[in-house]
């Protein structure tokens, strides 16, 4: 399997990122800036061609907008959410209030989440949690995997901890995250994903925010960080805001134009 090893903190583990797997899943998040009423016709290409999409995801009132599909060649089963593309998502971007996190009760007593985040997630939670747990009584030995960009990602995030509460196991591929939560909900959802990967992109702000100081918020292991040049970098295992990577960046150094590409792919509505 072509993929990098990577040795974690925790004796005798060791995951991998897996080089093909964030291919398929950065085609999969630019595809889902598409209009919904494109979703069932679309024919994703590049590593995705072969993606079958079985369920639309969206709800009117926070629009939130994704799908779910299966990807045979790969074995996986693929739950992908839209980035910000209207103001009502923005409105929930800077929704930055941060609530307690009520999944893991008592498990994660002190965690708090971005409102935002939360209340959308949560919105299309049982939808997707249904789509996906039909697909894996079809194919148990399939594996789940959690993907967006920007918004989308936050999405994913909280939806993978939701399906993983489900006792359906997730793992997260994620393209320029915005922060999620406290430093205690952070850390927890490293306990809780068993591989969580989260692609940064040199200047990229969006992963500046909601920001640290004053705020608090907090990101999760491990960032995977693109340099301006497309070589990528595995950070920290354990500092999660790592200095070398794109913390090496402070919020003025930052742009948008890096938030709109990753893995040289362009993050808007791209199909065959």
């Amino acid at each position: 399997m072509n993929c990098f090893f990577y040795f974690l903190l925790l004796p005798f583990l060791v995951i991998c990122y897996n080089v093909e797997q964030s291919q398929i899943t950065v085609w999969l998040s630019s595809a889902a800036y598409c209009d919904k009423e494109i979703y069932p016709t679309m024919k994703i290409g590049g590593p995705a061609n072969d993606f079958i999409l079985t369920n639309t995801i969206y709800d009117k009132k926070t629009d939130i907008l994704g799908f779910v599909g299966i990807l045979h060649s790969s074995k996986t089963i693929y739950v992908v959410f839209r980035g910000s593309s209207s103001i009502m998502n923005w409105v929930d971007d800077f929704e930055i209030k941060k609530v307690k996190y009520t999944t893991y009760l008592p498990e994660c007593l002190e965690c708090k989440i971005h409102y935002g985040f939360y209340n959308s997630a949560l919105s299309i939670k049982n939808e997707t949690i249904d789509a996906v747990g039909n697909l894996n009584k079809l194919y148990p030995s399939y594996s789940v995997i959690c993907t967006g960009h920007s918004l989308g990602a936050a999405i994913a995030q909280v939806i993978s901890m939701e399906l993983n509460r489900d006792e359906i196991r997730s793992i997260v591929y994620n393209f320029g995250q915005p922060r999620v939560g406290d430093i205690n909900y952070s850390m927890f959802v490293n306990k809780k994903i068993r591989e969580f990967w989260r692609f940064t992109h040199n200047r990229d702000m969006v992963v500046h925010t909601p920001p640290r100081k004053d705020l608090e918020y907090y990101h999760s292991c491990v960032e995977i960080f693109e340099e301006e040049d497309g070589q990528l970098k595995i950070c920290s295992d354990s500092n999660c805001e790592d200095s070398n990577c794109a913390d090496k960046y402070k919020l003025y150094q930052t742009n948008t134009k890096d938030h709109k590409v990753y893995l040289g792919h362009e993050m808007n509505c791209f199909y065959n």
